[in-house]
């Protein structure tokens, strides 16, 4: 409840004049000029000052979202998870971001992106201040391979193997693609 009390305004008295007996309201949260909008409505200063609502706009762009993220994984060990999202269709939504990987089923999307995976992903979306809410789901028809994502991480072991000078005579000679690299100096 608020309590009003009427004074005495003195610029409405005129020299000369006995006073008129006007008066102001005081409130404690003094009302400030504002346009209004179509609807009248007093905005107040202080406590009560409504904030604008400003929706969250992304900036990051999702191909380098997914790049940095796809590295991570392949960096950190989860070589089938890196190449699966690597496959996918990124979006980022306001404040999230959705992965659509196509030709995977829900539950072999659950068993390759597991708890240690997301954990990876979500600490790569924080560090490039991207959206760290994520879902990953099936997406309709087969996996193909962008080009892209074809490209494989700088100083990794499948570079490596996609540089030596046999296999990119067999890739000339058969019109070959690799598909996978296994290191086997484990």
């Amino acid at each position: 409840m608020f309590v009003t009390k009427a004074i005495r305004d003195p610029s409405c008295e005129k020299e000369g004049e006995p006073a008129s007996g006007a008066s102001r309201q005081v409130t404690p949260f003094p009302a400030t000029a504002s346009p209004t909008n179509g609807f009248a409505e007093t905005l107040t200063e202080g406590a009560l000052a409504k904030a604008p609502s400003v929706a969250p706009t992304s900036t990051h762009d999702p191909e380098s979202v997914r790049k940095a993220v796809v590295t991570a994984l392949a960096a950190q060990g989860h070589a089938t998870a890196s190449q699966l999202l690597g496959t996918g269709s990124w979006k980022i939504d306001g404040a999230s971001l959705r992965i659509e990987v196509p030709g995977m089923g829900k539950k072999m999307l659950a068993l390759t992106v597991n708890a240690a995976a997301e954990k990876i992903i979500r600490q790569e979306l924080q560090n490039l201040g991207a959206p760290t809410r994520f879902l990953v789901v099936p997406g309709e028809g087969s996996a193909v391979v962008p080009a892209a994502a074809a490209a494989p991480a700088a100083g990794s072991v499948e570079e490596a193997a996609l540089a030596h000078p046999m296999v990119q005579r067999a890739r000339e000679i058969f019109h070959a693609e690799v598909r996978s690299v296994v290191d086997l100096r484990k």
